[in-house]
């Protein structure tokens, strides 16, 4: 056979190969139920971890796309309007500020990403704090809004725990005064505090996370425990350690907490993906009991639209446990709902996946967060119960000073 030959034969093969391929896809259509039997022709709008849950056992259903600006408070979206091309990157790390290099002051930064580092700013802004300036419970993190559900390999519940948690807005604040920044912490993002509530292992437990706006300063985190009844200092290579023996970390909570500057972005997709934006299943408060489906699901059927979406790889610029990142964010509201998470040897390690709902203002609310290890095979399932937002708590619940007697 000639050469000529050869490279005939090559490419008939070629697009045998693509058609196949071409036919084998499908584009989501409203009212597809997406399960393990057929998950594989939906792959070119899902990322890896999120083919493996439902392999595992997920069913995803395709619901009708929102409509532009339902899925947004309408203040926070005149705020962003009023504020459109303020925004700037003030160095290599992410750090957002206005152009005299003075602290954000509200609303998405860049309604239009362009570039990874800032679908991540839009993230930290938004995402985080809920278009809004701070969440917890009305009476304070003594009262419980989060349960944390942990499950073996066989999916076997074999613990609950319950979390208070306040977190507040420093800087870019859009609802109560005093804005857009709290006087005498303007270098600061957000603070988080949070308190394990039960069961009796674990009670008494405080952290507390400091983020700063410079986003090459590594944050500041402390745990109280009640056996040693001192507050400690937490390294910044511990917030990939087990949060309270779950499959969640420090810098896990919300699908990713970490400042910018640990990490590096790209998008390496922006199009059409399958997205959450609204849970139909509400959350429980413990101690009722939680329906889980095949074993990890609290959902009978995860509800997915397809919008468009940014798909970003963030690569570590710390040493970790954790090779790389891949996320899907959506293109409108920016909420991070799937996450990948790699091994250094780059083998799939953790499937992330947050779940949203909408308040009667539009602002979004957390509902279910599931994190399975699939390399051991155990899981922890994050509800949100009981969350208020913009509830103006005092920032001295957030101070190193009142951790002891928050434990108390």
């Amino acid at each position: 056979m000639n050469i000529n030959e050869i490279m005939k034969h090559a490419l008939s093969a070629l697009i045998i190969s693509s058609a196949s391929t071409m036919a084998f896809a499908k584009v989501p259509q409203v009212g597809d139920v997406i399960d393990a039997s057929n998950v594989d022709q939906y792959s070119e709008y899902l990322i890896e971890s999120a083919i493996a849950l439902v392999k595992q056992g997920q069913v995803l259903k395709v619901t009708p796309t929102s409509e532009k600006g339902s899925l947004s408070n309408p203040e926070f979206l005149q705020i962003t309007e009023a504020n459109k091309g303020k925004a700037r990157i003030l160095d290599e790390y992410g750090t957002l500020g206005l152009e005299d290099g003075s602290p954000w002051i509200g609303g998405l930064p860049f309604p239009v990403a362009e570039k990874g580092i800032e679908v991540m700013v839009n993230y930290q802004v938004g995402n985080l704090a809920l278009e809004g300036d701070d969440f917890g419970h009305v009476n304070g993190p003594d009262f419980p809004i989060s349960r944390l559900t942990y499950i073996n390999s066989d999916g076997d519940v074999y613990k609950e725990a319950t979390m208070g948690m306040t977190q507040i807005m420093m800087t870019g604040r859009v609802a109560a005064e005093p804005k857009p920044s709290i006087p005498g912490y303007e270098d600061e993002t957000t603070r988080r505090i949070i308190k394990f509530i039960e069961p009796y292992d674990v009670k008494g437990i405080i952290s507390l996370d400091i983020q700063y706006r410079d986003q090459s300063k590594l944050p500041e985190s402390y745990v109280y425990l009640p056996s040693f009844r001192r507050v400690r200092q937490v390294a910044t290579a511990n917030r990939t350690d087990s949060l309270a023996g779950s499959e969640l970390t420090q810098a896990d909570l919300s699908g990713f907490s970490d400042p910018m500057g640990l990490w590096k972005f790209k998008i390496i997709k922006k199009g059409l993906m399958l997205v959450n934006t609204r849970s139909i299943t509400p959350t429980v408060p413990y101690p009722e009991p939680i329906t889980l489906h095949n074993k990890f699901f609290p959902q009978p059927q995860r509800q997915m639209e397809l919008r468009e979406a940014y798909v970003v790889e963030a690569i570590p610029r710390y040493d970790t446990v954790y090779g790389k990142k891949i996320m899907v964010f959506d293109a409108e509201v920016y909420r991070l709902g799937d996450v990948a998470i790699y091994d250094n040897a780059g083998k799939l390690y953790k499937a992330f996946q947050q779940d949203f709902g909408v308040t009667d203002g539009n602002h979004p609310i957390p509902t279910w967060m599931v994190a399975l290890n699939l390399q051991t095979g155990s899981g922890t399932v994050f509800g949100n119960y009981d969350m208020g937002l913009n509830l103006n708590p005092s920032v001295t619940v957030t101070e190193k000073s009142s951790m002891k007697n928050l434990a108390r």
